[in-house]
């Protein structure tokens, strides 16, 4: 591998890192937003089921708003496991261009 294929692939490392920063940023601002939402729209569906009535506008809205935040937050994991792919990747890539001043 060439040193400018590692540099590249230090950009893209960077680039990724610099995502995750941001998820995280907005992960850790909403969590507790998240938090409240969803122990509000739980109550409203054990409300529901006890008085066996139909799904509300509220509940409706409660669920996009966690059902968002759960996909943001799982998609965070994702990101971290591509980072330690590329990280891997850089590792190997070093490695073998090393060996080949050897």
């Amino acid at each position: 591998m060439t040193d400018k294929n590692i540099q590249e692939k230090e950009a893209q490392i960077h680039e990724l890192r610099e995502l995750a920063e941001k998820e995280t940023a907005w992960l850790e601002k909403n969590r507790l937003l998240y938090t409240e939402k969803k122990v509000r729209m739980d109550r409203l569906i054990k409300e529901r089921s006890l008085n066996d009535s139909e799904v509300t506008l509220e509940e409706r809205e409660l669920s996009k708003s966690t059902t968002l935040y759960e996909s943001r937050r799982s998609g965070m994991w994702d990101l971290a496991k591509q980072i330690n792919r590329e990280e891997q990747c850089l590792t190997e890539m070093k490695s073998s261009h090393q060996k080949g001043f050897d």
